[in-house]
């Protein structure tokens, strides 16, 4: 690595906060129903006019603007991801990504061991909270079918999708197992956002909801398959167990649990996206991490599970462990 190689990992930061500005704004909404000059956008929005040039001028720099005599438009080729109406809206998870910039930016005060206050999902304001489920929507959606695919058959008859959000994964599996039934168990504010989602899936009479808070409730029971997605990397190892126990409990003799998350190599430093999201879950939550097989393992057998192994591995959040209920 090099001098020039290091600025950039040190000025990278530039261009994410022009396109994150943008969003909190949502300067790509209203510059793709229609072009603007910088007074109408600054009149519009209610913004300052000079800080206002620099930002567009920087956005068409970047390719996210169009500039033609004097007036902005969104770029045609990211209207569909950054407006509101676009066909493939990515805003949500942006704006999630926003307010995150506001939590690394603690990061050497936590490292230094100050103490800072992190609100756990239940307490997010309305908008986070929609804002970050909507976001993990986003995401899924694009990562759900290919993992599917990979995970191959689905040969079972009635899913706990633990911690569910939106539904994403309990359609998936629905469309590739028409014979499957979902639960989806989530917060009572999570469950309302679902609801709404789901109220035109195709799916919508296989899907049930299932209100309650993993940390404090016991999990419904019944089940012969639990989809637990994204969830591992936000608790402690304690807490964890805790959850794996619940989830055997859910199970039937027999049932299967799936875990996807990272799952790190054992000197933590492989693979490099899941080294970065441990640093988020440190600035994010108050005890949360990502854990090696070993670690994830060994919590599972505390647990009760057995025959515990990689289904599918991968470099992004996309390794799946089984573990078997005997």
């Amino acid at each position: 690595m090099d001098f020039s190689k290091l600025l950039e990992i040190a000025f990278n930061f530039r261009e994410a906060r022009v396109l994150l500005t943008g969003v909190e704004l949502d300067i790509f909404t209203l510059l793709s129903e229609r072009e603007m000059d910088l007074r109408g956008v600054c009149n519009e929005l209610s913004l300052n006019e000079r800080a206002t040039q620099y930002l567009l001028d920087a956005m068409t720099a970047m390719k996210l603007l169009e500039k033609k005599e004097g007036k902005y438009k969104t770029s045609v080729e990211v209207a569909p991801f950054l407006s509101k109406q676009g066909s493939e809206c990515m805003l949500p998870m942006l704006e999630h990504y926003a307010n995150l910039w506001h939590r690394w930016s603690q990061l050497t005060d936590i490292v230094r061991g100050k103490s800072i206050t992190i609100k756990p999902v239940d307490q997010m304001s309305g908008d986070q909270l929609k804002a970050f489920i909507l976001g993990m929507h986003v995401l899924a959606v694009r990562a759900s079918k290919p993992l599917l695919k990979k995970l191959g058959p689905i040969p079972y008859k009635k899913m706990l999708d633990v911690g569910g959000a939106s539904g994403t994964y309990s359609e998936a599996f629905i469309e590739m197992n028409p014979d499957l039934r979902a639960t989806i168990f989530d917060l009572p504010p999570v469950i309302e956002i679902a609801r709404k989602r789901l109220k035109d899936s195709p799916y919508k009479d296989k899907i049930d909801f299932y209100m309650g808070d993993f940390y404090k409730d016991e999990l419904p029971k019944g089940y012969d398959f639990l989809w637990l997605s994204a969830i591992i990397h936000q608790n402690s190892r304690e807490q964890n167990v805790d959850l794996y126990k619940k989830c055997y409990s859910a199970l039937e003799g027999g049932g299967v649990l799936w875990i996807r998350d990272y799952v790190m190599s054992e000197d933590r430093t492989y693979p490099k996206p899941g080294a970065l999201f441990a640093i988020n879950m440190l600035v994010g939550t108050q005890c949360g991490g990502t854990y090696t097989f070993e670690e994830i393992r060994e919590d599972l057998n505390q647990a009760g599970f057995s025959n515990i192994h990689f289904k599918i591995r991968g470099e992004q959040m996309d390794t799946v462990i089984e573990a078997i209920k005997e």
